[in-house]
């Protein structure tokens, strides 16, 4: 199987989607942006086509004749669930390679059931494209799946770490260990499926950057800056639950943020995954040191 060409990214003005799209446009793919409205974007950026759809089926149909292969990027939330309308449009379109907006923690044999209660609509997608592979030859994805990004954890906050006062909030001990993930060995992992397909069709795939903890992350981050941050300890149990109940109250940005930071914080576990379990050298992922990713956050 030949390295794509075409390629339709939907979600390409995210945070995750918009390195993709760079990355493929460096990579030499010819690439068209599926979004909503065109906004300010031009017709055409940085080598990069811009189209508006509906999302409908009828839509996505008549902008994926003709891609080889569609990456989503799309957000978390009902977006997610809607990719399913996303693969019968590439099927009937004749895509051969699907990539769906996976990314970050894994959905399948995840070891947190909090996390298996989030990530439903993607386990479900998942059996969808298998089923779907499996009815129509032609018709391939590839999951990637890194852990927690960092380059979205940490600016944000979500983490506990304030860049800008330099304080961090620590979950229970902080010495839970997760596997973490960095934008850039994202982008090199869709560039390398999308130029290798063949060793990658139907398979999901493990990648990492970094496995970590907070203390791991705060020690680099005073080494890095030369200071002492002020620290506070927050217990992650009732931060989970008040998660939960912020999500039954119609509240999920900060519902999800409470879960996912007391499920993945909780105690002194280690989630991560088995080196041997990981895809990086099949994918040309190379080694990541922590301290000098942190630096480079911390200068940016």
């Amino acid at each position: 199987m030949a390295s794509f060409r075409n390629i339709a990214v939907l979600g390409g003005t995210g945070q995750v989607g918009r390195p993709i799209v760079k990355a493929l446009i460096d990579a030499g793919f010819n690439v068209t942006v599926v979004t909503r409205s065109l906004g300010s974007n031009p017709k055409e950026v940085n080598g990069a086509s811009f189209v508006t759809s509906d999302y409908t089926y009828e839509s996505l149909v008549k902008i994926f004749t003709g891609q080889e292969a569609v990456v989503s990027a799309v957000a978390a939330g009902p977006p997610i669930a809607a990719q399913k309308v996303m693969v019968d449009a590439a099927i009937q379109a004749g895509v051969r390679r699907f990539i769906p907006s996976e990314y970050g923690s894994s959905s399948i044999d995840q070891p947190l059931e909090d996390f298996k209660k989030l990530m439903a609509p993607k386990t479900e997608l998942i059996a969808y494209l298998q089923e779907k592979a499996r009815l129509h030859p032609q018709f391939s994805w590839t999951c990637l799946s890194g852990g927690a990004l960092i380059d979205m954890g940490i600016p944000s906050g979500v983490w506990g770490f304030s860049m800008s006062d330099r304080t961090a909030t620590i979950f229970d001990t902080g010495e839970a260990r997760f596997d973490s993930i960095t934008i850039p060995a994202v982008t090199r992992s869709v560039v390398s499926v999308l130029q290798g397909p063949a060793d990658s069709a139907n398979k999901y795939l493990l990648i990492r950057s970094f496995t970590v903890s907070q203390s791991e992350i705060l020690a680099a981050l005073e080494d890095i800056t030369q200071s002492k941050w002020s620290v506070s300890y927050v217990n992650a149990e009732n931060l989970r639950q008040e998660g939960w109940k912020l999500l039954a109250g119609g509240n999920p940005k900060e519902g999800i943020e409470n879960i996912v930071r007391g499920a993945l914080f909780q105690g002194q576990k280690d989630i991560s995954v088995s080196q041997d379990a990981l895809a990086n050298t099949q994918l040309g992922i190379q080694t990541t040191n922590l301290r000098d990713y942190l630096e480079s956050m911390v200068k940016n």
